[in-house]
């Protein structure tokens, strides 16, 4: 239980755990905070790990986008291409 709010703890001396232990045992509102302490905790450390991983999203964003790009127009290049040949072609 107290393992929920380690990281708080460690602001304290270690003759705290022990009230806090009866605190969790005790109150239900106080393991209730604990809890949410925790999960909120758990998201944020989930969270700094995206954010270190978006420079690397953003760099391969960029690059798809210019792909994109110079594929929009090398489709309109090729369809002006067969366009005028189509039109162009005379049946024998």
């Amino acid at each position: 239980m107290v393992e929920r709010i380690r990281l708080l703890l460690s602001r304290f001396s270690e003759d705290d755990e022990e009230t806090v232990r009866r605190m969790v045992a005790t109150d239900p509102s106080f393991d209730a905070l604990c809890h949410e302490y925790r999960k909120v905790i758990d998201l944020l450390d989930r969270f700094k790990v995206e954010v270190k991983r978006l420079p690397k999203v953003i760099e391969n964003l960029d690059r798809c986008e210019a792909e994109v790009k110079r594929l929009t127009q090398l489709q309109a290049s090729l369809e002006e291409e067969l366009l005028s040949r189509i039109e162009g072609h005379q049946p024998q």
